[in-house]
């Protein structure tokens, strides 16, 4: 019994000891534990303040490039090209792999505005397209004119400027200008024109689509020319128009328009001179303009058809006051007038107009070679 108690009493210390050493040991695990939690919670809000600045300032700098500065290597002009090969592609951008605008005819002109050692930066239809430099010419050559259907109309590269002045504009200026130099009678810069009764078609619109279909069968026959509008969207007044004419060095300066009148009966074509009297202009530009006038209204009524109301004199026209070249206004026919209007919509009929003023320019310059 003696040992028996002993090893009870034993057992009791052991159980003692071991409880001892097991809260010891608790009690120094305890504090670690919780300077880990502490690391824990302590990382946690520095990494979350590392990140939400970093992801701002990216999202910052993405909405806010840098712009980069665009050089753009093409030399300014203001001349004309021609088309020396059959579909030639007009481009969006100067590359060839850039998208293909619209294919140009062979012996076309264009309107150039820029140019670099290989292409060409131009005007279609009011739009601006890229064109190799391999696949053009500066002037009416052999190559430009080949394509077209009457070769010998061309002739030989002329050493005449063609001047064309699409008549109006899209929207008029009723600002007042002077009618001629140095008088103090006004009118406005600039109308819209009349409308067609049946087409439906502003006078506008009308000079400027026979107009660029002139300057290209003009080009063809060997002339220079120069246009001083191609577009609607423009603001220009009569005086600026003749002004243009001037500074582009023009022998003549045609300008294109159609009539209108309150009798509708009323039909036929003219073109508009100056009279002996103008005060505005010399005796000799006087002489020309009116040749000019009658040379080009008796070559257009014999290709159209249209009644010949002749030349009408008058000295009420800014764009024929403020000229320092011959001048004339064809008016091709009378948009009041069913029959005339219709004739003029009519795309066939617009190659015979053309021809026919054409054949007037032609003729007016080599009656004054001959003289």
């Amino acid at each position: 019994m003696k040992n028996i108690k002993i090893v009870k009493s034993l057992l009791i210390c052991l159980m003692v000891l071991l409880v001892g050493l097991t809260m010891l040991l608790v009690s120094r695990t305890r504090p670690e534990d919780r300077k880990v939690d502490t690391k824990v919670s302590a990382v946690t809000p520095t990494v979350t303040k590392q990140v939400t600045p970093s992801v701002t300032a990216v999202a910052i700098t993405t909405s806010t490039p840098t712009p980069t500065p665009v050089i753009d290597a093409f030399e300014e002009t203001d001349d004309n090209i021609f088309i020396n090969a059959d579909d030639v592609n007009l481009r969006a951008e100067p590359s060839e792999e850039s998208e293909i605008i619209a294919a140009a005819p062979k012996s076309s002109l264009y309107r150039r505005i820029g140019f670099t050692e290989e292409w060409s930066r131009i005007l279609y239809h009011n739009q601006v397209c890229y064109v190799s430099n391999d696949l053009i010419a500066t002037q009416v050559s052999e190559e430009a004119v080949s394509g077209i259907d009457d070769p010998e109309a061309a002739g030989e590269v002329k050493d005449k400027i063609v001047i064309i002045d699409p008549g109006h504009q899209g929207k008029g200026d009723s600002t007042k200008e002077p009618i001629g130099p140095g008088t103090s009678v006004t009118k406005a810069r600039v109308t819209s024109g009349t409308t067609g009764r049946v087409s439906g078609w502003a006078e506008y619109e009308l000079n400027l689509a026979v107009s660029l279909q002139l300057r290209d069968e003009l080009v063809k026959r060997g002339y220079t020319v120069y246009m001083t509008r191609e577009t609607h969207d423009i603001n220009i007044s009569n005086r600026e128009r003749a002004e243009f004419a001037a500074n582009h060095n023009g022998d003549i300066l045609v300008r294109i328009h159609a009539n209108g009148s309150d009798n509708t009966a009323v039909n036929g074509a003219l073109c508009m001179a100056p009279t002996n009297s103008n005060s505005f202009l010399s005796g000799d530009l006087i002489s020309e303009s009116q040749q000019l006038s009658q040379c080009i209204i008796d070559k257009y009524v014999a290709a159209t058809g249209f009644n010949n109301q002749g030349v009408y004199l008058t000295d009420e026209m800014s764009g024929i006051n403020w000229s320092t070249i011959p001048v004339t206004i064809v008016e091709m026919g009378y948009m009041s007038n069913a029959s005339d209007d219709a004739k003029m919509a009519d795309p066939v009929v617009q190659i015979d107009m053309v021809r026919g003023m054409c054949d007037g320019i032609d003729s007016y310059f080599a009656v004054n070679a001959a003289g």
